[in-house]
């Protein structure tokens, strides 16, 4: 596939030797680290395509990134110059904050110990990568003329390539750290291309030319006046049947305004698909009350903790447990105290456009389906109050209690 063979093509020995000459230190492998990372974002790219609206972020990101630091012709043999590499490094890790906001922290940690790399060399290899893979990305969009359907349907063209060529040590570690579980369960079906663009707008316009009908006998008889008359009733007609639909609309909807109000939803948002049905069944008004053990009452400290922490100078990475968010027992639903909670979590994100979160949810017989349903359940809530879907990583933790940890990636 492309972005395989294209990297593949680019990270040779001489390549890696020159990046080696800006690395202090001799921990690990600079290459395995840098295949490893190079995987891991191109699955997120192939994450970002499973809803229409993130696909549609995804395109103006990337067209954007590569119009302000696309790199030049001729650039890797400047990557001996330290001072070089560094601006290249900043720029990829700006592309990883923006492009792949909850992936950074858990990115960094979860290549080291692939790789056995230091930080400082893991930070180096991932805004690299990050750089090249979306320079690339973003001149196919440039020389190809692409738009976001034809973006998606060469990404996804990817999934099954990067389930079979990833590293199964790599999968291991990067589907549970980055929350890439659907990665594995969805279903690979072959992909429709889009039809370019000339080429549609050629059979609109072939579909709007009629053939000229021929004239029948009776035509070429009938009277002018007749003709007129015929045509005046049917006007006359239309404009009854029209006046009666709007004076319908009227009496049902107290208006005559077509569009929907400010309140309707433009757009259904679920990224993560394999779990769509499923969720839309955690509204307030159906959370099974009787079958709760017990409600844990909704515990303000720990979003006075959380609000804290954010107006503190300590970095971003810790996480709290919000044990006043609770699951009905053996069930992805949330119970109806923790819906405040959550509602108050949303507004405290809200205010704060920097705060991005990864959601980890537990069960007692560590059941990574469920954990998957419960992490999940907790993101739709906040993507239905206004939060944007690449804000909110979910997750599965393993086993635990029926209340999810909440990590703060970046504030």
């Amino acid at each position: 596939m492309d972005l395989f063979d294209s990297f593949n093509r680019l990270v040779d020995p001489e390549f890696i030797s020159k990046l080696k000459t800006n690395i202090s230190d001799n921990m690990g492998d600079v290459e395995t680290a840098l295949k490893g990372v190079h995987f891991t974002l191109v699955a997120g790219l192939i994450r970002r395509c499973n809803s229409d609206m993130s696909a549609g972020m995804l395109y103006n990101q990337v067209q954007e990134k590569y119009k302000k630091s696309g790199l030049e012709e001729g650039w890797t043999s400047k990557l001996s110059n330290s001072a070089y590499l560094n601006n290249i490094v900043n720029d990829g890790t700006k592309i990883i904050s923006q492009i792949f906001p909850a992936y950074k922290s858990p990115l960094l940690s979860m290549i080291g110990s692939y790789a056995g790399t230091s930080k400082n060399t893991t930070v180096l290899v991932s805004g690299v990568t990050a750089t090249i893979l979306i320079d690339y990305l973003g001149s196919k969009l440039k020389s190809e003329k692409w738009d976001k359907d034809q973006m998606v349907y060469f990404l996804k063209q990817h999934h099954e390539a990067l389930l079979k060529e990833a590293p199964e040590n790599l999968m291991e570690k990067m589907v549970p750290a980055l929350g890439l579980q659907e990665l594995l369960s969805a279903k690979i079906v072959p992909l429709k291309k889009p039809e370019p663009v000339s080429v549609k707008k050629q059979e609109n316009e072939e579909m709007t030319i009629e053939e000229p009908k021929k004239a029948s006998s009776y035509d070429e008889v009938e009277e002018s006046g007749t003709f007129l008359n015929k045509k005046v009733l049917i006007a006359l007609f239309a404009v009854i049947v029209l006046a009666g639909l709007a004076y319908f609309y009227w009496v049902t909807n107290g208006t005559f305004g077509f569009s929907k109000s400010e309140g309707d939803e433009t757009e259904q948002i679920d990224e993560e698909l394999q779990f769509a049905d499923s969720l839309a069944t955690i509204a307030a008004d159906t959370v099974k009350k009787d079958s709760l053990k017990s409600v844990v009452p909704v515990a303000p400290s720990e979003l006075n903790l959380l609000t804290s922490y954010l107006a503190g100078s300590e970095a971003a990475g810790k996480s709290f447990d919000f044990k006043s968010i609770q699951y009905i027992d053996k069930t992805f639903e949330l119970s109806s105290a923790s819906l405040p909670v959550v509602d108050s979590l949303a507004a405290l994100m809200n205010g704060n456009s920097n705060l991005q979160i990864k959601i980890t949810a537990f069960s007692e017989e560590a059941d990574v389906k469920l954990n998957n349903k419960r992490a999940f359940a907790i993101k739709k809530v906040l993507i239905s109050k206004g939060i944007n879907t690449i804000r909110i990583d979910a997750a599965s933790g393993g086993k635990g209690g029926n209340y999810p940890s909440i990590k703060v990636v970046s504030k």
